[in-house]
């Protein structure tokens, strides 16, 4: 089956920075599932995934098919995966180290009631090669206790973590990720804690998380999103300070790929697109929210307000948006004289696509910049020329080639 651009690179971003793709991820990552109803229903307050999903159950069959297909064709494997409850008490809601030990009240959690969807849902697509050596899981103790802690610490069950995190001591007191552990037992203990001072739990979240992301995999977003979740609602009023970007709930959101929350606090800075760190914040939570209008919205206050910070963004190795990253290295490869700035980028975009003039506004731009009045020229050119109004394309074809000849070049070619 195709897949789309946009979801494919979805999947290409998970697999670049987990190493692997889950489709449950993906459902929380694009709003398909929110993460509350997500937590729901690991407590079994919810009974399926299918009461709680975003929209057409048959198009988010057909998404998943598609991203499944295509981490198939790029030599993913699937690892199947069986999800059990959390739980508040010792032992309750944890997976055994041995799965043949399960008693009567160890019930895996359903999927869905819909057999497709919930193999779907349950897979979880890995490099061949990093598939788990089963006889050494279960006959060398120290990695059955690692594991044990770690899906301990997933499930936030304090009690559970402390016994096997005991018995790592004793078993293997020289073990490397003891002291590792231990930060992480502690995050458990801040878990339904008030946060009595913001910045110095944003500095023990920013120091727990690499190790978190290194020790739990992918399931650190079940130990450290309800932290960040904590933090943010710490920061509801706290205003957006330049000195402290990272303080506030906007980048708390971010952290906890809380994307339509993350969205909605930048849009309520007074003028958030004079602000780089909330532009980057907007950009990212757009792109995984699939609107590539408010994501392009973002890029393009962006390039105006400081090329160079964008072009460092763009050029990032790293940057998610697959898309708007190809579109950019298209802009770089241009051979114009004179060659373009990284603030002509969006007028360049809106050449390219001219359709985007029916998505983003003429008056998008909120300075007087040269980049942004080209912006206009070539936004208005495009009405123009979409309504055949010759005299108003050629005044702004005039307007334009007086203003940059570079983009003038390339509006020639749409002509």
């Amino acid at each position: 089956m195709p897949i789309d651009i946009a979801l494919q690179a979805q999947v290409d971003t998970q697999i670049l920075e987990q190493g692997a793709f889950s489709p449950l991820e993906f459902l929380i990552d694009s709003g398909r599932l929110i993460h509350s109803d997500y937590e729901d229903w690991r407590r079994r307050q919810v009974d399926t995934l299918d009461d709680v999903l975003m929209g057409s159950t048959d198009k988010i069959r057909a998404q998943l098919e598609a991203a499944v297909g295509y981490a198939r064709s790029i030599g993913l494997v699937e690892q199947p995966q069986v999800f059990y409850a959390w739980a508040s008490t010792p032992g309750d809601g944890m997976v055994p180290d041995n799965a043949a030990a399960l008693g009567p009240t160890d019930h895996p959690l359903r999927v869905s009631s819909d057999a497709t969807l919930n193999k779907l849902i349950a897979g979880r697509y890995i490099p061949a090669q990093s598939a788990p050596q089963m006889d050494l899981f279960f006959h060398n103790p120290v990695v059955a206790l690692t594991n044990g802690i770690a899906r301990s610490l997933t499930a936030r069950n304090f009690t559970e973590t402390q016994r096997q995190l005991d018995r790592l001591y004793a078993e293997a007191p020289n073990h490397a990720d003891l002291a590792a552990f231990d930060r992480l037992l502690e995050a458990v203990g801040h878990l339904d804690r008030p946060v009595a001072e913001p910045r110095q739990e944003l500095d023990f979240l920013m120091d727990i998380s690499p190790i978190a992301r290194r020790l739990l995999g992918w399931e650190a977003r079940d130990l450290l999103t309800p932290l960040w979740h904590q933090l943010a609602d710490s920061l509801t009023s706290h205003p957006y300070r330049a000195g402290e970007p990272n303080l506030h709930k906007s980048f708390a959101f971010i952290q906890a790929m809380d994307w339509s929350r993350a969205a909605g606090a930048v849009r309520e800075v007074p003028e958030w697109w004079s602000h780089v760190p909330l532009c980057l914040r907007l950009a990212t939570s757009s792109f995984y929210l699939q609107r590539r209008a408010d994501a392009l919205t973002a890029w393009f206050h962006l390039c105006w307000q400081a090329p160079d910070q964008a072009a460092e963004a763009l050029n990032n190795p790293r940057q998610p948006d697959t898309g708007i990253k190809a579109q950019w290295q298209r802009f770089l490869d241009s051979e114009e004289d004179p060659p373009f700035s990284p603030a002509d980028f969006p007028a360049w975009l809106l050449l390219r696509e001219p359709g985007l003039n029916l998505q983003l506004g003429v008056d998008l731009p909120m300075g007087t910049t040269r980049a942004e009045q080209d912006y206009r020229c070539v936004h208005r050119w495009i009405g123009a020329r979409r309504a055949k109004d010759s005299d108003a394309e050629i005044a702004l074809r005039k307007m334009l080639l007086a203003q940059n000849p570079a983009l003038f070049q390339r509006l020639k070619l749409n002509v």
